[in-house]
């Protein structure tokens, strides 16, 4: 059976794309309107050029140049730079790619590969629909991440911790992405000593550090944020305890080692908590800032994890928990 877009499915597709205000959940929606059945004969991957090097997207928003090398190649030798559209079929990969410049600096690409000789492709709308979301992309861009440390900011945590406890079936996941299993806080201890002593500049550069071995310790598909001030916060996904004990703890080494500037020995505090898709945001907060909370009052440089303690009543609760 031949597969049709029709007139209404297209305008519903622009429709759905107008309404996101968060980048990678834009994304997502793309995906999701080009193709619907995502088991199914379609497979997308999105690029973006950043100099003269192409990155490839996730909807997790991270930007890897670790992807396929014939790939790679077809994107650097044959979409130029300058060049505001481009369409075309390449054989040797039995799929279609498909750029848009919507600015000056910015440059993205699509690749769309078929498994179905039944599948018709409809040129224009996908390339019509491709812009539609540049255009966005950009709109959005630099709107969701913190200027010193380039993580994402409080804005994008409010926004992607409302989509990953939502029930409202826009922002529900497909089986087929990375599930929260963790939720994080951590902060820099002792963080207003450093700021005194050495001034604020100082301790803009200690962030920078402390957000670059955190990006550098979790997984592509993990979720990073500046919470506020020297707090920082993550969504660690598809992992279990015994995993996230020895990620967590292999970070917070990381950091205890590093050869600071003005031979300071910088940590960090770190409290974690199950996700749990039935509480809201303001849960999650409160049970990992809880295990936060008692690392502070516990040595510090150290890391504990909610449910952990309250099972051997090292943390009490004021009324019955679910």
């Amino acid at each position: 059976m031949t597969a049709e877009v029709s007139i209404a499915c297209k305008y519903e597709s622009f429709n759905a794309l107008i309404k996101i205000n968060d980048p990678e959940l834009l994304l997502e929606v793309l995906m999701s309107q080009l193709t619907p059945d995502y088991n199914g004969p379609l497979q997308i991957e999105i690029f973006e050029r950043k100099g003269a090097e192409w990155h490839k997207l996730s909807v997790n928003g991270y930007a890897s140049i670790d992807f396929d090398e014939q790939r790679r190649f077809i994107l650097q030798h044959k979409i130029p730079p300058d060049q505001t559209n481009v369409w075309f079929y390449q054989t040797s990969q039995n799929g279609w790619y498909c750029a848009y410049k919507p600015q000056i600096r910015k440059q993205y690409a699509m690749f769309i590969s078929i498994d179905s000789s039944d599948y018709v492709i409809d040129e224009d709308y996908i390339q019509l629909l491709f812009g539609f979301y540049c255009h966005q992309l950009c709109g959005l861009e630099g709107t969701y991440r913190d200027n010193l440390t380039g993580l994402y900011n409080r804005k994008a945590f409010d926004l992607r911790m409302a989509a990953l406890t939502a029930k409202n079936p826009l922002y529900v996941r497909r089986h087929n992405f990375s599930t929260p299993s963790v939720f994080v806080m951590l902060d820099i201890d002792n963080f207003k000593q450093v700021n005194d002593t050495h001034g604020h500049l100082y301790g803009d550069e200690v962030l920078t550090i402390v957000a670059l071995l955190m990006s550098d310790s979790f997984r592509e598909y993990d979720l990073l944020f500046r919470y506020g001030g020297e707090e920082f916060a993550a969504v660690l996904m598809d992992v279990d305890d015994e995993t996230c004990q020895q990620v967590l703890n292999r970070f917070r080494l990381k950091v205890a080692n590093y050869d600071f500037p003005h031979n300071d020995h910088i940590t960090v505090s770190i409290g974690y908590t199950d996700f749990n898709n039935s509480h809201n945001v303001e849960k999650l907060i409160e049970r990992a800032d809880r295990a936060l909370y008692y690392c502070k009052h516990n040595g510090r440089n150290c890391l504990h994890h909610y449910q952990a303690l309250r099972k051997k009543g090292l943390i009490q609760v004021k009324q019955p928990e679910s």
